[in-house]
């Protein structure tokens, strides 16, 4: 008769493979959105599809320049920073968790006070639904970032 799993090294191995598993974000746990701001594959995401978003939509008034609502998206660190409103600070994303992010309810146009990007003269500027779910799903992803901080295109010549 073999040995029960709970005791020896079968358990010692099995507890270290759970805990990989969690730590390593395979699970579908709070850990996985830690451990995806540094994967490979959430960081190629990052660069290819909500760079070329943020660099176009956001850091032109969150950026380096200027911090409207004291928010800064240029890097993952000034991101989760969040923004100010008067000497409070407002958590605008909460990595793992589209639903609980400020910054998706402001993409989604769900409240008039926070629209991103803002109407200009009663015209909606809001992202094509194709770029909202991607931002969505970067946050479920953790918030990935690159290297290198997000830079606005330069401006055109009028």
């Amino acid at each position: 008769m073999g040995r029960p799993l709970t005791k020896g090294k079968s358990w010692l191995v099995l507890s270290g493979v759970a805990v990989a598993v969690g730590f390593l974000g395979l699970s579908r746990g709070p850990g996985r959105a830690v451990a995806a701001a540094d994967d490979a594959a959430g960081v190629k995401f990052f660069e290819e599809k909500v760079r070329p978003i943020l660099a176009q939509n956001c850091v032109g008034c969150h950026g380096p320049d200027k911090q409207k609502g004291g928010l800064r998206m240029d890097t993952r660190e000034n991101l989760l920073k969040g923004g100010k409103d008067e000497d409070k600070v407002i958590k605008v994303v909460e990595p793992g968790d589209p639903a609980k992010s400020m910054m998706i309810e402001a993409i989604e146009y769900k409240n008039e006070d926070i629209q991103m990007p803002p109407p200009k003269k009663n015209v909606s500027k809001k992202l094509p639904d194709d770029q909202i779910a991607t931002i969505k799903e970067w946050v479920k992803m953790g918030v990935p970032y690159g290297e290198k901080p997000i830079e606005a295109p330069p401006k055109a010549e009028k």
